[in-house]
C-alpha cells in the first residue's frame, strides 16, 4: 500500500510538471506580457499587457474592436450605437450586452463626454480619433492611455488597425483582416474604368452643398472604385453653391444619411443632369460601408455598381457577404 501511495504521488508530480510546461497555460499567460502600439498621432502607447478594459469614443471604432473579436473587451462606448437602427441591429448578433444596452455610455460620439463616467469605469485604454483633442489631454492627463486614430487614407486605416490589434491581444487577427482586405484593394486598383464617371458625395444630414474635396477619404475611396471625385478642389470639407455643382456637372450624386427628397426637393438642382436621369443614390444602410473602417473597401465596391453596370447586384451582395465573414470571423451575419 505504501509503495501504491508513493507511486501515485509521483505521477501527480510528473502530471503538474507537464501542465506547467503546456503551451496552453503559456498562452494563458502571456496577457502579463507588456505590448506596445504606435498610434496616428506618431506616439508610442506601451501597456504592462493587453488592454482588458476599454472605453470607446467614437462608433468607427467601436466597429474595429468587433472585427478584432475583442467585443468582451469593452466596458464604454457612444450613446449612438444604440441610436443607430442598422448599428445597433448588427452588432446586437455579436454581443448581447448591446443587445440589451447594458455597455455604458459616456460619451456621445466623442462630443458631451462625460471624463468622471470614463475614469468610473476604470479603462486600462480608451480610443479615439486623433481630432478628439479635449478628450484626449483630459484623460492622458490623468494617467489613462490614449490610443488614436486618424483613418485619413485606405493606408492608414490598415495600420492603425494592426497596431490597436497590438494593445488589445489581437494582432494575428488584425493582420488576418488587414491582410484580406489589402489583396481587395489591389485587385480594386488592377481593374480600373477607361472613362471614369464623376462622382458628388453630400454630406450627411442633408447637407447636399457640402462635399469631400481632393485628398479626403471619400476622395480615395471614390477614386478606388474607378470613379472620379467630382470636387476637384484640394479642401476637406468644402461648401459649394448651386452654380458651382453645375459647373462640376457630376454623373451621379452619392448620399449618406440623407434622402433622395433632399436632392430632388431642391428647385436649384432640378436642372442638373444627374437630378433629371435620376442618378442619385443613398448609401443605405450606411453601417455595411462604413469608410472610416476597413469598410472602405465595400463603400467603394457599392460606389463601382453604380458606376459600371456590369459590376452586378449579385456580384457586390455576394462580395459583401464574403468580406463580412472574413471581418468579422463568422458566418451568417449578413
Amino acid at each position: 500500500m505504501k509503495i501504491k501511495n508513493l507511486f501515485i504521488t509521483g505521477l501527480s508530480v510528473i502530471i503538474l510538471i507537464l501542465q506547467s510546461c503546456n503551451p496552453k497555460n503559456s498562452k494563458e499567460t502571456s496577457s502579463n506580457v507588456a505590448v506596445t502600439a504606435t498610434d496616428s498621432r506618431g506616439k508610442t502607447i506601451t501597456l504592462p499587457h493587453e488592454a482588458m478594459r476599454v472605453v470607446i469614443l467614437y462608433n468607427a471604432l467601436v466597429d474595429d474592436v468587433y472585427m478584432l473579436q475583442a467585443g468582451e473587451k469593452i466596458v464604454g462606448i457612444p450613446q449612438q450605437i444604440y441610436e443607430m437602427e442598422d448599428t445597433y441591429s448588427f452588432l446586437s448578433k455579436l454581443d448581447e450586452r448591446i443587445k440589451n444596452k447594458s455597455i455604458a455610455t459616456p460619451t456621445f460620439g466623442g462630443q458631451s463626454s462625460n471624463t468622471e463616467s470614463i475614469v468610473g469605469l476604470k479603462p486600462d485604454l480608451v480610443l479615439t480619433f486623433n481630432t478628439d483633442e479635449d478628450n484626449i489631454n483630459q484623460l492622458e492627463n490623468l494617467g489613462i492611455p490614449v490610443f488614436t486614430f486618424s483613418s485619413l487614407n485606405d493606408e492608414k486605416i490598415l495600420d492603425e488597425l494592426k497596431n490597436a490589434g497590438k494593445l488589445l491581444g489581437k494582432q494575428k487577427r488584425a493582420e488576418e483582416i488587414t491582410g484580406y482586405v489589402a489583396e481587395e484593394v489591389k485587385k480594386m486598383r488592377a481593374s480600373q474604368a477607361t472613362s471614369p464617371k464623376k462622382i458628388y458625395y453630400a454630406w450627411s444630414k442633408g447637407r447636399i452643398m457640402s462635399t469631400s474635396g481632393k485628398g479626403s477619404l471619400i476622395d480615395m475611396a471614390i477614386t478606388l472604385s474607378g470613379a472620379q471625385n467630382a470636387c476637384p478642389v484640394p479642401v476637406e470639407a468644402p461648401n459649394i453653391s448651386a452654380e458651382t455643382m453645375y459647373k462640376w456637372n457630376p454623373d451621379l450624386i452619392i448620399l449618406w444619411n440623407s434622402k433622395l427628397s433632399d436632392v430632388y426637393s431642391l428647385k436649384e438642382l432640378e436642372a442638373l443632369p444627374a437630378v433629371k436621369n435620376k442618378q442619385v443614390f443613398v448609401m443605405s444602410p450606411s453601417f455595411p460601408y462604413d469608410p472610416h473602417t476597413v469598410k472602405f473597401m465595400l463603400f467603394a465596391k457599392q460606389l463601382r455598381h453604380w458606376c459600371m453596370p456590369e459590376y452586378t447586384q449579385e456580384q457586390l451582395d455576394q462580395d459583401v457577404k464574403k468580406a463580412f465573414e472574413i471581418i468579422y470571423g463568422k458566418k451568417g451575419l449578413i
